[in-house]
């Protein structure tokens, strides 16, 4: 099978994950990483609507910068509501089994709030703003959603969670399935996947907003022409998010990396 995830890296971070889970306190430093991911997930949203530069194309152009300030708190909110709800699915790596549209579908609604009357899929065609790929037309989102999410448990079955958590976020993010927070429906999505084996976020933070919408922009392409190779750099930098926040563990336990191995 061709690796979505550089051997090295992934064999680094499933050295670590072996050794932390035996100290008690990994649990705490990855709950702490949780709560600073939703952080930074809300935190990457506000720094696109509060961007001058793009409140254009989210319609917030005329706003003033206090409304926009307060849909971004809001915003913030909404990303801790979805989480709480996904955690509240599947236990001990039963997320990937019993995720289906309808999960999908409540998740973006929540990230929404009270910004949609329902949680159904777009009924418009989108672009991503990237010069070489478009999102699927609206009429095949449906289907779309539902090869992913096969798709998705195909890749768990085969690889793992880490694999099929950056999966889910490239999947869906690709398909652009709702009008609104896509990624952070996609993000959120991927972090359960990886919450449900005691794996950390994979957290990018919002100064990271610009090339992370420019490497997922390159990536597309080579995820619609099923090209593992050309997706490898994506699946590589989320999972060096999780690297990052077992380093993060680490330093707090002061537990030196190299008796890790």
């Amino acid at each position: 099978m061709e690796e979505y995830i550089t051997k090295s890296l992934r064999e680094e971070i499933f050295s670590k994950l072996k050794n932390l889970r035996s100290n008690p306190e990994y649990y705490d430093g990855r709950r702490n990483l949780v709560i600073q991911d939703l952080r930074a997930i809300g935190d990457v949203y506000s720094f696109w609507i509060e961007n001058p530069k793009l409140r254009e194309s989210l319609l917030l152009e005329n706003n003033q910068s206090k409304t926009v300030q307060k849909i971004a708190r809001q915003g913030i909110q909404n990303v801790s509501n979805g989480w709480y709800y996904l955690n509240k699915i599947g236990k001990y790596g039963n997320f990937v089994g019993e995720f289906n549209q309808n999960i999908l579908k409540k998740l973006n609604k929540l990230i929404l709030g009270d910004n949609v009357p329902f949680n159904e899929f777009r009924n418009r065609d989108v672009t991503l703003n990237c010069p070489d790929y478009l999102p699927p037309g609206y009429e095949k989102v449906p289907t779309k959603v539902k090869e992913a999410i096969s798709r998705i448990k195909e890749i768990h079955n085969n690889y793992g969670p880490l694999e099929s958590a950056v999966t889910a976020h490239l999947e869906l993010a690709a398909i652009q399935p709702f009008d609104d927070g896509n990624k952070r429906t996609a993000r959120l999505i991927q972090d359960r996947i990886l919450y449900d084996y005691l794996i950390p976020p994979a957290t990018i933070s919002a100064g990271e907003g610009t090339f992370y919408l420019g490497l997922l922009c390159k990536t597309l392409p080579h995820y619609k022409a099923k090209n593992v190779e050309g997706q490898r750099e994506f699946y590589d930098y989320c999972a060096s998010k999780v690297n990052n926040g077992l380093d993060e563990i680490l330093g707090d336990l002061v537990i030196e990396p190299a008796k890790l191995h």
